[in-house]
C-alpha cells in the first residue's frame, strides 16, 4: 500500500517575544544560519510553567538581516517548519528542534 502524503503539513505560525539577540552560527557544511530565541505564552497553562521558550533559526539572507535588527522584548510573528537538526558533541550525537522561519514580521 503506497502511503498518500499530500494531507500531510509541517506548519508553525508564532507571534512572540524576542529573549535573546540574533547570533550567526557556522555550521562544518560552510552554512551560516541565524538563530535566537522567542517565549509564546500557553493558552491554557495545565502546570506552572505558563510560556514556551523556541529556538528559530533564518537560512536565507533576507530574514537573517532581519532577525540582526531585532531587539530583546520585540514582539514577532513568524511562519516556517519544524525543524530537527543533528551534529557531532564529542563521541555523541546532539541535537536541537528548531523553527526554520520562512517569513518575520515584526508587530
Amino acid at each position: 500500500m503506497e502511503e498518500e502524503f499530500s494531507d500531510w503539513t509541517n506548519s508553525v505560525h508564532l507571534v512572540g517575544r524576542v529573549t535573546s539577540l540574533a547570533e550567526d552560527i557556522h555550521l562544518p557544511s560552510d552554512t551560516v544560519l541565524t538563530r535566537f530565541r522567542i517565549v509564546v505564552p500557553r493558552a491554557k497553562p495545565v502546570t506552572k510553567t505558563t510560556v514556551d521558550t523556541i529556538d528559530l533559526v533564518a537560512m536565507k539572507a533576507g530574514l537573517q538581516r532581519k532577525a540582526r535588527s531585532l531587539t530583546v522584548g520585540d514582539i514577532i510573528e513568524v511562519e516556517g517548519e519544524i525543524r530537527r537538526r543533528f551534529w557531532k558533541a564529542g563521541m555523541s550525537v546532539a541535537s536541537r528542534v528548531e523553527i526554520e522561519m520562512s517569513s518575520l514580521t515584526k508587530l
